[in-house]
């Protein structure tokens, strides 16, 4: 009986906290899953929304076993959290990478922290210039 009453008023106090017709929204998590084939990822395009956390799943899936990377300049400096077999990762040409070999996955978790508009490339040798490149869009937080 006791414990009812907690929740009761803590239903009460959330009510009471909360503006009317606002709607709420806690910072979620946003899973994306990028397949890396030579000279595309798909998806290509994504969006998130600020303040989620974002795991990008690559998978190199090349049918001619062709080594691919996701590099960003706005992930330098990032604190991100790799998981999987990275087959090397580091900054080249002011981007930092995380290099996928072929037939493997790598998982990269960080908070999209701001709003805009982020690109990304496959920083191996051509890859770029033959259209390996996509953009992460991030939405402002609900007010």
């Amino acid at each position: 009986m006791h414990r009812r009453w907690i929740l009761i008023a803590a239903g009460l106090l959330l009510l009471l906290t909360v503006p009317a017709g606002l709607p709420v929204r806690a910072a979620g998590r946003k899973v994306i899953q990028i397949t890396m084939v030579s000279w595309k990822f798909t998806p290509d395009l994504f969006t998130v929304t600020q303040g989620d956390t974002v795991v990008l799943q690559l998978s190199n899936e090349d049918p001619d076993k062709r080594n691919h990377s996701f590099a960003a300049r706005w992930l330098v400096g990032k604190e991100v959290i790799v998981r999987g077999q990275v087959a090397r990762e580091g900054i080249d040409d002011e981007r930092r990478f995380f290099a996928v070999a072929p037939g493997t996955k790598v998982e990269i978790e960080f908070v999209a922290s701001e709003p805009g508009s982020f690109p990304f490339v496959c920083g191996v040798f051509d890859h770029g210039s033959r259209g390996q490149v996509g953009a992460m869009n991030v939405l402002p937080a609900p007010k």
